[in-house]
């Protein structure tokens, strides 16, 4: 039997290769849903003509777009310091392009998603002093 013993900076270096890439495609899919949810909300206002309170899926959804692009940057920096702190070398080929490339799109993430959040905050203000009255004229 031979096992295979992989150095701790491979490890990681898959680990940042792989983990920046899945957390900033899971902001941008809550980022996404957060806008289908809040279109939906807006549609159900105005079907039912009256201020209805936006669902606790606006801020899970809002939130957890934040809060993965946040920890693809803080995967890649913990992870690229600890390589640089053992004196190894830059990773190189995909594990080096694919993660930078995520971790930039999830730093354009982070304004993009806190505005939403804030949005969804303001949305949800709005309609509960409104709740309940009428939404259409007439």
């Amino acid at each position: 039997m031979t096992e295979t013993v992989t150095h701790p900076a491979a490890r990681r270096s898959r680990i940042r290769a792989l983990a920046v890439p899945l957390l900033a495609l899971a902001a941008i899919g809550c980022l996404i849903t957060t806008f289908a949810l809040s279109t939906a909300h807006v549609h159900h206002q105005s079907a039912a003509c009256r201020y209805m309170a936006v669902p606790w899926t606006h801020f899970a959804f809002a939130y957890g777009a934040l809060l993965a692009a946040l920890a693809a940057l803080l995967v890649y920096l913990t992870l690229s310091r600890a390589a640089r702190r053992d004196g190894l070398p830059p990773a190189s080929g995909w594990q080096s392009w694919l993660p930078t490339l995520f971790v930039v799109i999830a730093g354009l993430m982070i304004p993009l998603t806190a505005l939403v959040v804030t949005l969804t905050h303001k949305d949800a203000a709005e309609t509960a002093t409104h709740l309940g009255q009428p939404l259409c004229e007439g």
